[in-house]
């Protein structure tokens, strides 16, 4: 599915799959953002990116946004094929090391570890296909969750893993809090954080992209987390 000019949805809801992943053309190789689960997935993302012309590009980064199986547990297939592999702080450890911080424990398979070639942190630009993603690291919902911020064709496009997103009617949700490093300090202040970046496009780990009123939804997401963090009996009684 084609979101924008040179972005495409390369797994996701649409194709029957959890978590979203995303493509992006760049100057004559392809980005991805996460890589989904498992076998089935890949194949889900390799039909999808012969679909549209971009599988005689080469992938030359996967950036991933979290170390959770469901995002990274194809990382270990893309580095064989030559794609450099990006994660933050601490959650990079966790998927070379295949530990409980890619939550195996959610998962009837077995995580294949992967060297993960760039341990990103918050403010470095990743250059890639003549690309250039900064990073916003954005810990609760894994201690190393990072967001990836992209301008590409007059458009800021921030990827936000699943530390926000768009639910089925627009409305902010957060990740699942089940991961042995999840903090709600830490992912309160986050989306306090998310929520002075002005962006045209979200594009996260699960549910559906958000293609205008961006920056709306990153305003709504702390007020989310107020809800739902600080207060978590009052999620229940709010609209």
């Amino acid at each position: 599915m084609q979101l924008l000019k040179r972005i495409f949805l390369a797994c996701g809801q649409p194709y029957g799959t959890h978590p979203n992943a995303y493509a992006i053309l760049g100057d004559e190789a392809v980005v991805l953002i996460d890589s989904g689960t498992n076998e089935a997935e890949l194949k889900v993302i390799q039909r999808n990116l012969s679909a549209w012309g971009l599988s005689g590009y080469p992938i030359s980064h996967l950036l991933l946004t979290h170390s959770h199986f469901d995002h990274s547990g194809n990382a270990h297939a893309f580095r064989a094929k030559g794609a450099e592999i990006a994660a933050g702080p601490g959650d990079a450890e966790g998927i070379e090391l295949a530990d409980e911080r890619v939550i195996p424990y959610c998962y009837e398979e077995t995580f294949v570890p992967c060297r993960v070639d760039r341990k990103v942190k918050d403010g470095d630009v990743i250059q890639a296909a003549g690309l250039a993603f900064e990073v916003l690291h954005v810990p609760g919902h894994s201690s190393g969750s990072v967001a990836y911020r992209l301008t590409i064709d007059g458009q800021t496009v921030l990827f936000t893993g699943d530390a926000l997103m768009a639910g089925l009617h627009g409305e902010a949700k957060l990740g699942a809090r089940i991961a042995a490093d999840y903090s709600p300090d830490e992912y309160l202040r986050s989306l306090k954080r998310l929520a002075s970046v002005e962006a045209d496009a979200v594009l996260a780990g699960h549910y559906l992209p958000c293609l205008q009123g961006a920056s709306g939804l990153l305003k709504s997401g702390y007020r989310t987390g107020l809800l739902e963090l600080r207060s978590p009996h009052a999620a229940n009684a709010a609209d």
